[in-house]
This record gives structure tokens, C-alpha cells and sequence, in this order.
């Protein structure tokens, strides 16, 4: 017999690892480059991560971006592969 609930709990952690993935993403920008980003500023979509920010803070993690897309792939098996 079919059981809803069973096949309702795969959805319940769905979007988890995306806020997972911004808090340590916040942590490692907030390590190397020196800067605070709030998890709002931040989008995943289809591997990249977009930060929403000044010009001045964008460059300073573009700078850093080998660094910290390194740190992101070591704690997840990371999809994110750019970050604009």
C-alpha cells in the first residue's frame, strides 16, 4: 500500500544543503578575504554561486576565488563550480 508520509519525507530536507552550503560559504569568505556577507546576498543557481555586493567586495573575492571554491569543495562534494 502507498503511504504518503513515507513519500512526503524525501522533500522535507529539501533546500538543507543550499542553506548549509551559504553558512559555510559566509565562514570561508569571512576567513580569507576579510569581509561579512549575510547568507541573503547570496544565490546558488546551476553551480555558480552569485554574491550580491559592492563592486570593491566582489573583486576582493574574485581574487581570492581559487581559495575559497578549494575550501567549499573540501567540506561539501560541491556542485558550485564559479562564482560571479
Amino acid at each position: 500500500m502507498f503511504n504518503i508520509a513515507q513519500y512526503l519525507d524525501k522533500f522535507k530536507n529539501f533546500g538543507k544543503k543550499d542553506q548549509e552550503i551559504k553558512k559555510t560559504l559566509v565562514i570561508i569568505i569571512e576567513k580569507v578575504v576579510g569581509v561579512e556577507i549575510d547568507t541573503k546576498n547570496i544565490i546558488l543557481k546551476g553551480g555558480e554561486i552569485i554574491i550580491k555586493a559592492s563592486p570593491a567586495i566582489k573583486n576582493s573575492i574574485y581574487i581570492k576565488k581559487e581559495t575559497i571554491l578549494k575550501e567549499l569543495k573540501e567540506k561539501f562534494d560541491s556542485r558550485v563550480g564559479e562564482i560571479r
